[in-house]
């Protein structure tokens, strides 16, 4: 029981038969030839899919600054709209004030002339009619009125002008601005067809790095079936012969690579397990850690003793805690382990 607390060992799952941690990210560039199903391919699938991976991350980014940019450049033409929009208004404002004042212009001019030329009594008939005093007095009054109003007219032709001027200085700028909104709006819809074509290849390389994963599990839960069974034939080997019913054809055929191991039959342990056997357990196949995570003689976690049991084509034990098993069952399980994994589940321990 010395070796209950050693270390961890077969409590790690095997990293193979995690396909989502193998799945994390993308990459950009896909082999076009295949390759043999190994660790080779899977660590390049991995490696560009961390390269891509990072290149989505840039690439979002850049999107994102793309369109605030264009948010910026979107607001600059709605502003120079909108100043447009108030100086056209100012300047029909000074248009019609100028029309006023200029029909007013005509206006006195019309009246002056008439109530002068006609003699007609009213508020402005003395200043248009009498004696020398009096025209000259009309006369200035007159040059005054009319001054005033061609000064006034003057002025407002001229705020017209700059006005005039900055609406033509707007709409200069108004041009510039939507040019550079549509210049923002072909980068960013670039940025996002590069994005697009990222997010394609992620999901490609994702694709084969599934695929890729699933055959390395496959081949080696097929090594481990076929460990088990070369360790059955061992043992049946080294068996002596106890009955006709031991000498029968049934009892030494070799079972097909996969197939369920009859409960029972113990296969031969090499070296290395012998040795796992007493360092864990001191050869208690009953043994449970004092945490109660790791049981039986090699010490399996549930789920590595779930997936060995799986490997070892022995699905019925899954479920089963270690500790209850059969020596034999205990044995099987952890030879398809051992042909999985080698000596990496019980890193640490004496054995290793």
């Amino acid at each position: 029981m010395a070796g209950l607390n050693a270390r961890v060992h077969c409590r790690r799952t095997i990293p193979a038969l995690f396909l989502s941690a193998l799945v994390a990210t993308t990459s950009f560039a896909v082999a076009a030839v295949p390759r043999p199903v190994g660790a080779d391919q899977i660590s390049d699938l991995q490696a560009q899919a961390k390269v891509i991976s990072q290149q989505l991350i840039e690439e979002q980014l850049q999107v994102g600054a793309y369109q605030q940019q264009y948010s910026v450049a979107s607001a600059r033409v709605a502003a120079d709209t909108s100043a447009i929009a108030q100086t056209d208004q100012l300047i029909a404002q000074d248009q019609s004030q100028i029309e006023q004042k200029a029909s007013e212009v005509r206006r006195q001019a019309i009246r002056s002339y008439m109530d002068y030329g006609t003699g007609t009594s009213g508020p402005d008939s003395a200043l248009f009619g009498g004696n020398q005093q009096t025209s000259q007095e009309a006369s200035e009054y007159d040059a005054i009125g009319v001054g005033n109003i061609t000064t006034a007219l003057d002025e407002l032709r001229t705020a017209q002008r700059t006005l005039q001027t900055h609406q033509i200085a707007l709409r200069q700028q108004q041009a510039q601005d939507q040019a550079d909104q549509t210049q923002r709006a072909t980068t960013l819809s670039q940025a996002n067809g590069s994005q697009q074509h990222l997010v394609s290849l992620q999901t490609e390389v994702t694709g084969q790095l599934a695929t890729a994963v699933a055959a390395q599990a496959a081949a080696q839960a097929q090594a481990a079936a076929a460990a088990v069974a070369s360790a059955q034939r061992a043992a049946a080997a080294k068996a002596p012969v106890q009955s006709p019913a031991a000498n029968s054809p049934s009892s030494t055929s070799e079972p097909p690579s996969g197939a369920p191991v009859a409960s029972g039959t113990d296969p031969a342990l090499n070296p290395f397990l012998q040795c796992v056997v007493q360092a864990e357990s001191g050869g208690n196949y009953q043994a449970v850690s004092p945490n109660g995570l790791y049981m039986g003689a090699f010490q399996f976690s549930q789920p590595t003793w779930n997936t060995a049991a799986v490997a070892a084509g022995r699905p019925d034990l899954v479920g089963v805690p270690p500790n209850t098993a059969t020596k034999a069952d205990q044995d099987t399980v952890a030879v398809a382990l051992y042909a999985l994994d080698g000596e990496q589940p019980w890193l640490g321990d004496r054995c290793s």
